[in-house]
């Protein structure tokens, strides 16, 4: 049904599978954070700050080369609801990154988290106090959510309509 021929860019397909491995690095390693104690995390919440951030800036780099360089089409499944929801997925995956990563940064000023860094953890408030630690971690559950769709979208299309849509990213 679909012409899986046609690719992603090189670039966007680095980008996407580098974000990717990123991001299934960030969520468990923020869940494991959230139990330790804020001397104990001092080095992980560094390292999950700078991969953050790191994602932050390759999503708004792929979003330029997005629009920048020729992409296939859309995939098609038969059913318009099913296509324009796999459009709307893919969009989100965008503005969610581009969310986890404004709340993160937010989270890290408002935190005490940046004067923490040299060394003193007892600069960091309690996460009750940082207003915008929920968010992040809202948005960050929602993007696993997403990410589970995106999962069940090649699941049913390799499965349903014996099309391996993973060639059009590798």
């Amino acid at each position: 049904m679909n012409d899986l021929t046609k690719k992603f860019s090189k670039a966007t397909i680095w980008v996407h599978w580098l974000t990717a491995i990123i991001i299934l690095t960030l969520f468990p390693l923020g869940k494991y954070m959230t139990g330790l104690e804020s001397g104990d995390k001092m080095g992980l919440i560094k390292l999950h700050a700078g991969l953050g951030i790191l994602v932050l800036l390759l999503t708004i780099y792929r979003s330029f080369i997005f629009f920048k360089h020729e992409r296939p089409e859309d995939l098609k499944t038969g059913s318009k609801f099913n296509d324009r929801l796999a459009v709307w997925i893919h969009n989100a995956f965008y503005f969610l990154i581009i969310a986890i990563g404004i709340s993160g940064v937010a989270v890290l000023a408002t935190g005490g988290y940046i004067d923490a860094f040299d060394g003193n953890a007892g600069l960091i408030k309690s996460p009750e106090d940082i207003p915008p630690l929920k968010a992040h971690g809202f948005l960050s559950l929602t993007l696993m959510i997403f990410l589970a769709l995106h999962v069940l979208g090649f699941i049913k299309h390799y499965f349903l309509t014996k099309e391996n849509t993973l060639k059009r990213v590798f």
